[in-house]
């Protein structure tokens, strides 16, 4: 798809799924997790952080950021053209139009859970990450001032694709699409036993199992389970929890809750 066009679909995409934002889906029936150690959880501890608590460790980390003015609902708002931990988050526009798009406004603690999520993407070889949108903006009647959560706090992304870093003899770019490669089964286990996760695609593109689509679903479930493992984010949503997350994930901190999700 010609990156002109690319752009486009992914910004009416972003904004076909922002009513997910407000609630969970019925379908998915989410059975959340509660945990005596929450706190100590990595999602939990940069929830609970202030704005200027988070900005700190942010330049402790040597992530470069840029705040944001303005964006209704965020605690911290800031924008991460540089990437994060050797990773770029970004949606699918050009660059000189990010510097200005809403959906690239990330909340400051969820840039912090993302510097811990590159540490798994770098051994897998990914430096970039596609998203639908981080930031949601709510309504003009949503009241100054007022913190929102998830996609309208910033708090949380729907990446898409997970693009490989580019070997210095090998041109062809290569990814992980979550569409394609997930193998999702609404209702199914994510992580561990009786997931049934088979590849759906040979490598011409026909219903197969393939071993190179198994690799990649192998690779894509991998990721998805050590973020899960290490409690980087409070809820992940995957193409298993209902139709609406078929071609994207949700990776969400969560302000003020003792469990965690993973549907």
């Amino acid at each position: 798809m010609p990156p002109a066009r690319h752009a486009i679909t992914a910004c009416a995409l972003a904004l076909a799924l922002a009513p997910l934002a407000a609630a969970p889906s019925a379908e998915g029936k989410p059975k959340v997790r509660f945990h005596q150690d929450w706190a100590s959880y990595p999602s939990a501890r940069y929830a609970a952080m202030s704005a200027a608590q988070c900005r700190k460790e942010l330049v402790r980390r040597k992530i470069a950021f840029e705040p944001v003015r303005r964006a209704p609902g965020v605690l911290a708002p800031v924008r991460l053209m540089q990437g994060v931990g050797g990773v770029l988050y970004r949606t699918a526009l050009p660059a000189h139009r990010r510097a200005e798009n809403p959906y690239d406004v990330f909340d400051c603690r969820l840039a912090l859970a993302l510097s811990d999520f590159s540490k798994i993407l770098r051994v897998h070889d990914i430096d970039e990450v596609l998203m639908f949108s981080a930031w949601r903006p709510p309504s003009r009647m949503w009241p100054e001032g007022k913190l929102a959560t998830r996609h309208p706090g910033g708090l949380a992304i729907d990446p898409y694709r997970f693009i490989k870093k580019r070997a210095p003899d090998d041109p062809a770019e290569r990814w992980l699409d979550v569409e394609r490669d997930f193998a999702g089964r609404r209702g199914a286990p994510v992580c561990g036993e009786g997931t049934g996760a088979v590849g759906k695609r040979g490598a011409t593109g026909r219903r197969a199992r393939g071993p190179a689509a198994d690799a990649a679903t192998r690779e894509l479930r991998s990721i998805v389970c050590e973020a899960a493992d290490q409690h980087i984010f409070t809820s992940i949503l995957t193409p298993n929890y209902d139709r609406a997350h078929r071609n994207h994930l949700h990776l969400e901190v969560t302000p003020d809750v003792q469990w965690h999700l993973l549907r």
